[in-house]
């Protein structure tokens, strides 16, 4: 099956590149792609001070499928041990959870891994491709010493995920979903499941002005088509890679 019109350059023979649901619209609407930590990602959209004015005066949307998402299950007080466990870096005793609070830890010399809870007996892991390995590993040494049964089950591709990020990213979200996100109910850190475009979804409240919306694979299109014409009407559009790295290194 030929994969040429998505309209993407194909990759050197022998080259795997694991692609976003996203990638179609992404590339009509003008994206630039680049290969990272082998995935196709929208690199750039336009010029970089456009994609900057967009994230820092207005919103700006970005493809963040590739982010590996793990999820793990077990009895409550089981998964509760598995995760301090698998955080703990010699100092803090690891992370221990709250409902509807997602929890940030560093496992070995990786960027920061989100830990959200969804229920009691089910966690959802999401970390940058690159730092998969290393919380792959933490998680199959702390199920180890674990008693019960415990799974252990990658949802990458089960998952596509778009960040909204500016000052009016929550503005945005309202636009399409039912969960409520303003500042006093959903702080930093904030994780909730729930309707998001009429669809099951999940939103991460990163940063203040930073979110992060996870829906089923399938509805990657969708969540694009949906994002991109709420965003128009705020000012706002996609940016890429690029921006993203840099609005990350401000934070």
């Amino acid at each position: 099956m030929s994969l040429g019109f998505l309209g993407v350059d194909a990759a050197p023979a022998g080259e795997m590149r694991a692609r976003s649901p996203m990638e179609r619209l992404a590339v009509k609407d003008g994206a630039r792609m680049s290969l990272r930590d082998g995935w196709n990602v929208p690199e750039a959209f336009s010029e970089p001070t456009i994609e900057r004015r967009r994230i820092t005066q207005k919103v700006g949307f970005a493809d963040r499928s590739s982010l590996t998402k793990l999820e793990l299950q077990a009895e409550p007080a089981v998964l509760a041990r598995i995760v301090a466990q698998a955080t703990d870096q010699g100092s803090s005793g690891g992370l221990a959870l709250e409902p509807t609070l997602a929890g940030r830890a560093v496992i070995g010399r990786t960027p920061a891994t989100w830990w959200c809870p969804v229920t009691p007996a089910r966690v959802l892991v999401l970390c940058e491709p690159g730092s998969a390995q290393a919380v792959r590993a933490a998680l199959v040494r702390a199920q180890g010493t674990a008693p019960g049964t415990v799974t252990l089950l990658d949802v990458t591709c089960g998952l596509a995920a778009l960040s909204l990020i500016g000052p009016n990213a929550r503005e945005l979200l309202a636009r399409f979903c039912a969960i409520d996100v303003r500042p006093l109910l959903t702080p930093p850190a904030a994780f909730r499941p729930g309707s998001v475009a009429r669809t099951p979804g999940y939103v991460l409240v990163e940063a203040q002005d930073r979110l992060l919306v996870l829906v089923g694979w399938a509805l990657g299109e969708y969540l694009w088509r949906v994002v991109a014409d709420a965003a128009a009407d705020l000012g706002g559009g996609p940016v890429g890679a690029q921006a993203l790295a840099l609005e990350t290194a401000d934070a």
